[in-house]
């Protein structure tokens, strides 16, 4: 799922430069503020006691700037999305389904190799601890979906699981707005959310185009949201 890959980017490391913290304040001090504005506490929320409190909305701002919002992961899961709607009218149902439970194997280290070739990898991260602990959680969220999941496969739902899959994953989707300061990310999940939905109640019962349909559907419109963001950063 894009939210539990996404985590891995939030906690991926650089030992030697950050030791044991997975996330270290920027070493500019743009980002530091007066303790009056940041608030009581803040500093201990965001990192280390020893610096100065860093204001929360600018380093979440910082972050999403650092990481264009996400685009490495949406570009890579867009990508996987779209080829197991290929999946889904070139192959068996089995292999179909078990390529779109499992796209994150080929999607994670093409996101995490994107996310290198951005810069969004590295020692000066805008945020501390307690927000990519956040990140964490959001991501793993998603995961509660899947005993339903694997309760499809069993019963040899399979033209379901694309459906329930992509709902499941937008869910976590209205979470990453706030994280990244952009409305955009909920916009995204409403319509995959809605779309699916359409998408699977259209289509002939026994029809396989469903399942493809959803597939094409949730990844265009991560590979456009992920277009939107470049487009946003880089433009």
């Amino acid at each position: 799922m894009v939210g539990v890959a996404q985590l891995v980017e939030h906690r991926l490391v650089v030992p030697v430069a950050a030791g044991s913290s997975p996330v270290i304040h920027p070493r500019t001090t743009e980002a530091r503020t007066s303790p009056s504005r940041a608030g009581p506490g803040l500093g201990r929320i965001l990192g280390d006691d020893t610096v100065a409190p860093v204001d929360l909305i600018t380093s979440l701002e910082r972050l999403a700037e650092q990481n264009l919002s996400g685009v490495a992961f949406l570009t890579a899961y867009g990508v996987t999305w779209v080829a197991c709607g290929l999946l889904w009218r070139r192959t068996t149902e089995q292999v179909a389904t078990y390529a779109t439970l499992f796209q994150g194997l080929f999607a994670l280290p093409a996101a995490l190799g994107l996310s290198a070739l951005i810069g969004a990898i590295g020692p000066d991260r805008p945020v501390g601890d307690e927000i990519t602990q956040l990140s964490v959680l959001i991501g793993t969220s998603q995961l509660l979906g899947l005993p339903l999941l694997i309760v499809l496969v069993v019963r040899h739902q399979y033209r379901l699981v694309p459906f329930t899959f992509a709902a499941i994953t937008s869910m976590h989707f209205v979470l990453y707005a706030w994280l990244y300061r952009t409305p955009v990310y909920i916009a995204m999940a409403v319509m995959i959310s809605l779309g699916t939905m359409v998408v699977t109640l259209t289509a002939p019962e026994e029809s396989r185009s469903s399942p493809a349909r959803v597939c094409f559907l949730t990844g265009g419109l991560l590979l456009t949201t992920a277009l939107l963001f470049l487009v946003h950063h880089r433009g």
